[in-house]
């Protein structure tokens, strides 16, 4: 197994590649993308491989690629099974953002599980992931420190509602800012159904809005918001890298902002969650493939006994 740009798994005559973000040095089998967020896909990559198959969720490509332009995509669905290239592939709900996926396959006897980025906890959009039970899981670290310990939902909820509501007494807007996809659907929904207020939203986050709509995913109500300082109190959603007039008040929602700055909203799980679904998967082996690799794995291994690796590359027998 290889952990570069993307992740590599071998066995037999099959080499099945994960979320590459530049063009594998191997030849795959097969391609799996497990979401549509930037740093588990590169387009280019993608096209370099006119000839492989490449499996995602119809969400994901309506994101990534929205003029049809790859190849060979191979669409599976949460709870759908498909088998490309003599690989059988499994697809489960992550709960992380619209279209995400996680994959079981099973290569040489082992059951092996991509849990891509995921998310446990209920919230106001997405089902959450179930955890899926296999032999070796590559899991998600982004959070994987233990000081990224997230606050429950609701308590997120009630201080951003009373936050913004603090705004509005004082006749101001304030600017929400979130991931265009994830986050920023789920301050739409909190602001219109915990509020009933219709939020102004950002072009950016509005088009992925509709792609939620499109698949399922009421957010409530919302206008569209063309950058100028509004003329109402009232909250405004924007991505997170968004400009704005520096005479508007903001909140950056992020995990990262667990240390402050902020409120640690994420589409993402958070150490306790990471720990918990490695528990619960039964898994002998655990491979984070992304943040706090190292720390992870060493925690893995004290809180659990599992096997647990954080080297670029990893052989499982």
């Amino acid at each position: 197994m290889l952990v570069d740009h993307g992740v590599v798994v071998q066995g037999g005559r099959a080499t099945v590649v994960f979320d590459p973000t530049r063009t594998p040095a191997l030849k795959p089998s097969v391609v799996i993308v497990s979401h549509a967020h930037s740093d588990h896909y590169s387009l280019r990559a993608l096209r370099s491989l006119p000839n492989t198959p490449i499996v995602m969720s119809r969400a994901t490509r309506e994101i990534i690629d929205p003029s049809l332009r790859l190849r060979n995509v191979v669409y599976i669905e949460d709870g759908e099974e498909v088998e490309v290239e003599g690989v059988r592939i499994d697809a489960f709900s992550s709960g992380h953002i619209v279209g995400s996926l996680q994959f079981l396959i099973e290569l040489e006897g082992k059951r092996i599980v991509f849990t891509g980025d995921f998310n446990l906890e209920k919230r106001l959009v997405l089902k959450p992931a179930s955890v899926v039970r296999a032999d070796v899981v590559i899991i998600d670290g982004t959070y994987g420190s233990p000081e990224y310990v997230f606050p429950p939902r609701t308590e997120l909820y009630r201080g951003l509602v009373e936050f913004v509501k603090s705004r509005m007494e004082e006749g101001t807007p304030v600017l929400l800012k979130g991931r265009r996809v994830g986050v920023a659907q789920e301050l739409t929904a909190l602001m219109y159904m915990s509020m009933d207020v219709v939020p102004l939203v950002e072009e950016s986050v509005a088009s992925v809005n509709r792609v939620y709509e499109k698949y399922g995913e009421w957010l409530g109500k919302y206008a569209p918001w063309v950058g100028s300082i509004p003329e109402r109190a009232g909250p405004v959603i924007t991505h997170l890298a968004s400009r704005h007039d520096a005479r508007l008040p903001h909140c950056l929602c992020t995990g990262w902002a667990v240390k402050g700055g902020g409120f640690p909203l994420s589409s993402h799980a958070d150490f306790s969650q990471i720990v918990r679904y490695v528990r619960d998967s039964g898994a002998e082996v655990a491979i984070p493939f992304c943040g706090y690799r190292s720390e992870l794995a060493e925690s893995l291994k004290r809180l659990l006994g599992v096997e647990a690796y954080a080297e670029r590359e990893v052989t499982i027998t």
